[in-house]
């Protein structure tokens, strides 16, 4: 009998333990069917191309993951997030073929926030789409005309020239704070371990990158003002060994972001301003751009929305004045929780004197589920 009472009392705490402690198997299927055509696009020939093509991720990059979480008691919880991207065209992995190259870390939770180590998504990609009309997607005009923004269209444009922004950072500290009366701060610092020899790019390897940003939501308010500066390390031909840029090349890069959004009940009203300095490394290159957007609640499904994006580089000693414009119109049909339909249409144009002009379209449908 004693032995008995024995091996219940340790399956109750053994049960205990179990409900303390999670793991959560999940993912996002993003798939679309597209077709775009440029006209004296970078590295293209002047003549008119369409190309049609079944594509991943126009909204959000197809994915799988793993994220768990421990009860360590007092409010304090363990947590891990390892989360792969792929397409679902093809089946191959993304992030240059990184087994969890979309993230990777373990940390802490609690009344003091969250802090994270490993390979992380920074906060100033974290809220690229938070304000931008049509779902921050390939159909969007900010999308594929503003630097600061990640490129999911045709990349037509010179926009990213070398590498656009680094969305991801490896060897990277994160911390975010707890909601604060509707403000949530975070802040993410990648280490320079000195043994990479290209400089920041997509996906976050080489030189240390710092970035931060501030949102707000409480009732129909809600904002994001993120920063983002980058200093390389040894890239490939330039400097000497274990030096930053050099020559003209001379300058870390920064990106700012300032969005919000109103929601008026039936339309929802955006706007946001970005700014780029010594764009590409090269000192004194800047950029300023500016983006409108509306989402229109046309029933509990379905919200169609619209926008113009606007961007312009500063004349530098290497090439003109260059200005990028598009608008965009599509929407949304909402099927279940997890289930959406989405389609649009966008155009854009780029401007340089002396220069023909660059244009683009996109028109495309696709399909979001979540697991």
């Amino acid at each position: 009998m004693k032995k008995s009472l024995i091996a219940l009392a340790v399956l109750a705490a053994s049960g205990a333990a179990m409900a303390q402690s999670s793991v959560t198997l999940y993912g996002i299927l993003d798939g679309f069917l597209g077709s775009s055509t440029t006209e004296n696009a970078v590295n293209k020939t002047a003549a008119s191309v369409t190309q049609t093509v079944l594509n991943s991720g126009s909204v959000n990059g197809t994915r799988w993951g793993m994220k768990g979480t421990e009860d360590l008691g007092g409010g304090l919880s363990t947590i891990f997030d390892l989360q792969s991207g792929f397409g679902i065209d093809t089946g191959a992995a993304q992030q240059s073929g990184l087994l969890f190259g979309r993230e990777a870390f373990v940390g802490l939770s609690g009344g003091f926030g969250t802090v994270v180590f490993g390979r992380v998504s920074l906060p100033f990609y974290d809220n690229e789409g938070m304000n931008d009309a049509m779902l921050n997607s390939s159909v969007s005009a900010q999308s594929n005309v503003m630097r600061t923004a990640n490129n999911w269209g045709p990349n037509v444009f010179d926009k990213n020239a070398l590498t656009g922004y680094a969305l991801r950072g490896d060897n990277a500290v994160r911390y975010s704070t707890p909601n604060m009366s509707g403000f949530v701060g975070t802040f993410a610092y990648t280490l320079n371990e000195k043994t990479q020899s290209i400089a920041p790019q997509g996906n976050g390897n080489g030189g240390e990158i710092a970035s931060a940003s501030l949102v707000y939501a409480a009732g129909p308010v809600s904002g994001v003002l993120a920063y983002q500066k980058e200093t390389p390390y040894q890239p490939a031909g330039v400097g000497a060994a274990g030096t930053a840029y050099a020559g003209t090349n001379a300058s870390d890069r920064s990106y700012l972001r300032l969005s919000g959004q109103y929601d008026f009940g039936m339309i929802i009203a955006k706007a946001g301003y970005g700014r780029v300095d010594n764009v590409n490394f090269i000192q004194d290159a800047k950029t300023n751009e500016y983006q409108l957007g509306l989402d229109y609640k046309a029933s509990a499904a379905l919200v169609l929305s619209g926008g113009i994006a606007s961007s312009k580089d500063d004349a530098t000693a290497t090439i003109g004045e260059l200005k990028r414009t598009a608008f965009t119109l599509g929407g949304k049909y909402v099927m279940s929780k997890r289930t959406f339909l989405y389609g649009g249409y966008e155009s854009g144009k780029q401007t340089l004197a002396n220069s023909p002009d660059a244009k683009e379209s996109i028109l495309a449908f696709g399909m979001q589920h979540r697991f």
